[in-house]
């Protein structure tokens, strides 16, 4: 999965849990009005620091598993 797909996919859990993009950008800590979000979305690719602290307010974190294992 590459970078686009993640925003992709994140943005879909925003929505289906009924979050507008201002409100998951306020929730994030960024703007009011989701341009973090517009402009995230439109170039497919942001700082992995961002993507964190957006991933936070919909209950998920990043982590990194090696290859072949599980937790």
């Amino acid at each position: 999965m590459d970078a686009r797909q993640l925003i992709i996919q994140a943005d879909r859990i925003a929505q289906d849990s009924g979050m507008t993009q201002a409100e998951w950008s306020r929730r994030a800590g960024f703007d009011e009005f989701g341009k973090v979000l517009i402009r995230t979305r439109k170039r497919g690719n942001c700082k992995l620091s961002v993507f964190a602290q957006l991933l936070k307010p919909l209950g998920y974190e990043i982590r990194i598993v090696k290859q072949g294992e599980s937790e």
